[in-house]
């Protein structure tokens, strides 16, 4: 075979594979509007498939089992909440501003957010599946570090404090996405964001 042949089938096998990751993307992008909008009780191959307009083979062919489009599409809100992170170039922000930031990203920015959904109906289902489980605490142990780093950021002589008053604003930032997707008139989002921030312009000492 050429090298212009190689070259051929090496890109006709990428091309393939990338063809078969979006169509995976596209059956877990209608996944999560399935959780978003009926929680995980809605969550079937069967379902997937008529909502994505494919076979059940279709979706077989990707994910074999419920619990195995849960984990996938765990991954694939993590992987959406980092973007938003990275669009929002948190990291070249001055401290005060990236602190900010961070409280604004993590509250639920209205009461039908997606990504807010999915995660709040996931997060539930940890309670009893361990490898979902598994999956949330790295990522919010991730999640705590660097608001650990934004709060030294902003309040070096505080180092020592930073690693729990993380956990303590991680854990209020919860409790507000949660009053935001459930109590939206007693917790607009609004409302939320001006807590969160009023606990980290406590920490800064304004």
């Amino acid at each position: 075979m050429s090298v212009r042949g190689v070259d051929a089938v090496g890109v006709e096998r990428a091309g393939a594979a990338g063809a078969a990751m979006d169509r995976r993307g596209q059956l877990l992008d209608r996944l999560a509007d399935v959780i978003a909008e009926g929680g995980i009780e809605g969550v079937s191959i069967r379902t997937l498939a008529a909502r994505a307009e494919v076979s059940i083979g279709t979706v077989q062919y990707y994910f074999s089992t419920k619990t195995d489009l849960l984990h996938r599409v765990w991954e694939y809100v993590r992987d959406d909440a980092a973007r938003r992170f990275d669009a929002a170039t948190v990291a070249q922000l001055p401290p005060a501003q990236r602190l900010s930031r961070l409280v604004d990203l993590l509250i639920a920015p209205d009461s039908e957010d997606r990504l807010a959904r999915v995660w709040f109906a996931l997060v539930a289902r940890a309670a009893h599946d361990p490898e979902i489980a598994a999956l949330h605490r790295a990522q919010w142990q991730h999640t705590e570090e660097l608001i650990a780093r934004a709060l030294v950021a902003v309040h070096p002589d505080r180092s020592a404090e930073s690693a729990d008053a993380a956990a303590e604003l991680l854990a209020l930032l919860d409790g507000l996405t949660l009053a935001v997707l459930t109590e939206p008139d007693r917790m607009p989002p609004a409302r939320a964001r001006r807590i969160g921030r009023d606990w980290t312009d406590r920490w800064a000492g304004r």
